[in-house]
Parts: structure tokens; sequence; C-alpha cells
């Protein structure tokens, strides 16, 4: 991205200096290219051969239109690389957007540096202690913050006692989550969308509040 953005700067500078040039040079072509046409229509008419100083004006005039030609052409060819290195630059920022991280409140990022058991007073503390209990393969903690039936479900699933060691590895490239979405079912249902960093994506988690006020959660329906 930073590469391709220099390249463009730079031939937007080299366009810039040659943008006064350019003009002058296609007046100047104009005018050679009458002139040029003015002496080959003498020499094709004429009886006799022209006289040598007019034959050197001819070459000159000439060459003089090849080379105005040419750096014609240079331009020409700088506008081409100016268009292609912009549609490569849009091309690379649309891919950075589209893995950026979404844009959320401050309060909604949590780097990994910060999890901690947070208890279950609030879905959102719920969701930091789930993802803190993985990271460091807490079977307890991680139980703890399951619905009564999904306890069941994932007890036996996680019967082998593996969680210490599959748990860390789930999340062992994460650097954080943010939780990117909150939609109320009702006063004792939500689902927190969040999104983890590395690799990138996104999971809901749909949450319940328990009888004794606590937050865990719950299965997909």
């Amino acid at each position: 991205m930073a590469a391709l953005w220099g390249m463009q700067m730079e031939a937007n500078r080299h366009l810039r200096d040659q943008a006064d040039a350019s003009r002058q040079l296609l007046s100047r072509l104009a005018v050679l290219e009458v002139d040029n046409s003015r002496l080959s229509n003498i020499v094709a008419q004429a009886n006799t051969p022209l006289a040598e100083e007019q034959l050197m004006e001819l070459g000159k005039l000439r060459e003089e239109v090849r080379h105005l030609r040419l750096r014609t052409n240079d331009l020409q060819s700088m506008r081409v690389e100016m268009r292609r290195l912009r549609a490569q630059l849009s091309a690379a920022r649309s891919s950075m957007t589209s893995n950026a991280p979404p844009d959320v409140p401050a309060r909604d990022i949590y780097p990994r540096d910060s999890w901690k058991f947070a208890g279950f007073d609030t879905p959102e503390d719920a969701v930091e202690s789930l993802t803190w209990a993985i990271s460091q393969g807490d079977e307890d903690s991680y139980f703890e913050s399951l619905a009564p039936d999904l306890q069941d479900e994932m007890e036996s699933a996680l019967i082998d006692g593996s969680f210490a060691d599959i748990g860390p590895l789930e999340m062992k490239d994460a650097t954080g989550f943010r939780i990117i979405d909150r939609e109320t079912i009702s006063d004792g249902q939500q689902i927190i969308t969040i999104y983890v960093d590395v690799p990138p994506y996104e999971m809901s988690l749909p949450m319940v509040k328990t009888p004794d006020g606590l937050w865990k959660v719950d299965k997909n329906d």
C-alpha cells in the first residue's frame, strides 16, 4: 500500500512537471506538421530539385517532428501508467478496508492483554470471562460461563479433559476482540456479536439471564 502510494506521488510530480511542456510540444508539433507538409508538397510539385538550404530545412523539420512525436508518446505512456497505479492503489485500499476491524467505541474493544475473569453481572462481562477462560484453558471458568443446557452439551464433548490444550490453541493468534453488535430479545435475553481479529471472524453469542441474575452464554436455537 505504502509503495503504491509513493509510486503514484512520484508519477504525479512528473506529470505536473511535464504538463505545461506537453501543451507547448503539442502546439509546436502542429506547426511543424504544417511546415513539413508544405515543404514536402514543394518537393513533390517542383520540376527541379530544391535548393540545398531548403532540403536541409526539410530534414531538420522532419527530425524535430520525429522527436516531438516520441516525447508525446512518452507522455501518453506515463498517463497510462498513472491510470494503472491509481487502479492498483484503489484495489489495495479496498483490500485494507475490507480486512480492517469494524469501527466501534473504545469501551467495546478488548485487547488480549486486558482479558480477565470479569464475572457475569452483564452480558459483556460474561463474554470477556468466556474468552479469557478459553485462552487460559481454564475448564472450570469456561463451564461457569455457560447456561445449564449448554453446560450439559459441552461436558459430553469435552469429557476427555482436552480443554486445557484445545482452548489456548483456539485463541493462540488472537490479539483481541471487539463487540460489534447487541440485539435485545427480551429483558433476560440478548445476542452479542463479537469480532475476533486474528484470524478475523465474527461470532454471535446468545446470552441468557439466569434466575440468580447472572448472564451466561446460551445454546443457539
